[in-house]
């Protein structure tokens, strides 16, 4: 009787609870883990699931029939052409960046190695051209990340001598410093979007879930 009340009690429980799956930008993680845990707190028969990554992958991800229940990523233009394109509900900007230049501790080359996010999927890598565009930066070689965290990992280890991330990256250095704090003249402006997948099945669930994250900031 008892495991049959156990069953029951789970089995309740289950038809109760919802899945959600959010694609982010690598650069939201602890933003994103953040907020989830405390959404939880509200909210604890939500199940929500991340999937990290550049934008430009999880756009095309969103594009190619991925099963996403929200999308946030640091390329407004991005998010544009998805809305367009039917591929979300709606679009809005709910967080803004800066970009800086980091440098290894250890680095003192002559010719440095300096890191990017690869400007065809990664929107710091895009920003990172238009500063480099607009810069007095020389002599340097330059290297492609998948996203803006592997960059923070080149400079961080040492197999890259400089690299450029964004601002709020910054908490995580241990082994390198910010050297420059890039003026926001000098590139697009860098707004993190978010919206609702037109196929998500749980659509009520995200809104509520993007609506508890508007007004948060990278510190709430």
């Amino acid at each position: 009787m008892k495991i049959i009340l156990l069953l029951f009690i789970f089995a309740f429980q289950y038809s109760f609870s919802k899945d959600i799956l959010i694609s982010g930008a690598a650069s939201l993680k602890e933003y994103l883990e953040k907020n989830i845990k405390e959404y939880k707190n509200i909210n604890p028969t939500l199940n929500i699931f991340l999937n990290l990554g550049g934008s430009g992958t999880l756009k095309k991800q969103l594009e190619r029939g991925g099963d996403v229940d929200i999308i946030f990523l640091a390329n407004r233009k991005y998010m544009i052409d998805l809305k367009n394109n039917k591929y979300i509900l709606n679009e809005e900007v709910v967080l803004e960046n800066s970009l800086a230049l980091i440098e290894n501790k250890n680095s003192n080359k002559s010719n440095p190695i300096l890191a990017i996010g690869d400007p065809k999927y990664v929107p710091a890598g895009s920003y990172a051209t238009e500063v480099l565009k607009n810069n007095s930066l020389n002599n340097y070689s330059l290297v492609y990340g998948k996203d803006v965290r592997s960059v923070l990992s080149y400079v961080e280890l040492g197999e890259a001598d400089l690299g450029i991330v964004y601002l709020t990256d910054t908490r995580f250095l241990k082994n390198s410093k910010v050297i420059q704090i890039f003026d926001k003249n000098l590139h697009t402006p860098i707004e993190y979007s978010i919206g609702i997948s037109s196929s998500s099945k749980n659509k009520e669930e995200a809104k509520n879930f993007i609506k508890f994250l508007k007004g948060k900031n990278w510190n709430d």
